[in-house]
C-alpha cells in the first residue's frame, strides 16, 4: 500500500536504486528509503533527506539502524537483520529487511547504453531497477499478474556484514540488494550471486561471491513451508508455491509477460 501511495502522489513507483553516477548525494539508496513517508516514517525520512552525505552506506547510524517493522518477516529467525551494506560504516551495519522489489527475470544489472558518464541506464524487465520510474501504464500484461515484491531470507549474522545481499538496503543498491529476479523459481537450490555474501553456508539460502560481475542473482526465498509471499502491482498479496512453472514465474517478473503471467499455480493466502 505504501508503494501504491507513492504511485498516487508521483505517478510512478519509486526507483529501484539511485544510480551512483546520477547523483552527488545519498548514492545507491533504494525504494526502501523512498517508501518511508507512506509507512508512517515521515520524520525519519525528513532527517534522512536532510543529510547530504555522498554515500548511503555512511548515513548516520541512528537512521540506518532503525528497524522498520513492515520490512520484517516474523518467520525468519534472523530478523531483524543487519548488514549487507558494506560493513560497519558510520558506526553501524544498517538494518536489513526481508522484502525486495522485482527487478527482472534475468540477471540484475546496472548497465549503460554506451560508455561515458551520463549515459542512460538500460532498463530491466521488472518494476524496480536503476533510476526506474515505472508506472502502472508501463505494465502491459496486467498489474495483477506482475510481481512488485517478494521476500528473501537473511543469511549470516549481523557481524557478517557482506555487500549486496537481498534486503541490504544500506549499500546494496548498486550491487542488487534492493531486488530479486524470477530467473529461478522460489526457494531454488541455485545460489544467489552477490558482490560479497554474508555467508556462503546458509542451508536455505546458498550464495557465491561474484565481486564486480554485473551478473547478480537474488532469488525469492522464505522460511514458510512450500513457497514465498509476494505482492503484485495491483496491491494484492499472494502465496506462490515453489513448484510454480518456471515459464510462468519468469513471465510474472516482466512488465510485458503477456498471458503467461496468469498462473494457476498461485495460491492466494486466506
Amino acid at each position: 500500500m505504501a508503494l501504491q501511495g507513492h504511485h498516487s502522489q508521483f505517478g510512478h513507483f519509486p526507483y529501484g536504486t539511485h544510480d551512483e553516477e546520477s547523483t552527488s548525494i545519498r548514492k545507491r539508496d533504494t525504494w526502501f528509503q523512498q517508501s518511508w513517508p507512506f509507512i508512517e516514517q515521515s520524520k525519519l525520512f525528513a532527517e534522512y533527506m536532510n543529510w547530504q552525505g555522498v554515500w548511503v552506506m555512511d548515513t548516520p547510524a541512528h537512521i540506518k539502524s532503525a528497524v522498520i517493522p513492515g520490512f520484517v518477516c516474523p518467520a525468519d529467525p534472523k530478523t531483524p537483520g543487519f548488514g549487507g551494506g558494506g560493513g560497519f560504516r558510520s558506526g553501524a551495519n544498517g538494518f536489513q529487511g526481508n522484502y525486495v522489489g522485482c527487478a527482472t527475470n534475468g540477471y540484475i544489472r546496472i548497465a549503460r547504453t554506451h560508455a561515458g558518464i551520463g549515459a542512460p541506464l538500460i532498463p530491466l524487465e521488472g518494476i524496480f531497477f536503476g533510476n526506474s520510474q515505472t508506472s502502472l501504464s508501463d505494465i502491459r500484461d496486467g498489474s495483477g499478474t506482475t510481481l512488485l515484491l517478494s521476500e528473501v531470507i537473511i543469511r549470516g549474522d549481523a557481524s557478517d556484514y557482506g555487500w549486496g545481499g537481498g534486503g541490504g538496503y544500506w549499500g546494496g543498491g548498486q550491487h542488487a540488494g534492493y531486488g530479486f529476479t524470477t530467473m529461478e523459481t522460489p526457494n531454488s537450490p541455485v545460489s544467489d550471486r552477490t558482490f560479497q555474501c554474508k555467508s556462503t553456508t546458509e542451508p536455505r539460502s546458498p550464495c557465491i561471491n561474484v565481486w564486480d560481475s554485473m551478473e547478480k542473482i537474488i532469488i525469492a526465498r522464505s522460511h514458510h513451508v512450500g513457497g514465498v509471499l509476494t505482492a503484485t502491482a495491483d496491491g494484492a498479496t499472494r502465496f506462490v508455491a515453489n513448484g510454480i512453472t518456471p515459464r510462468i514465474w519468469k513471465a510474472m517478473g516482466s512488465r510485458s509477460g503477456a498471458s503467461e503471467g496468469n498462473p494457476d499455480e498461485i495460491v492466494e493466502m486466506r
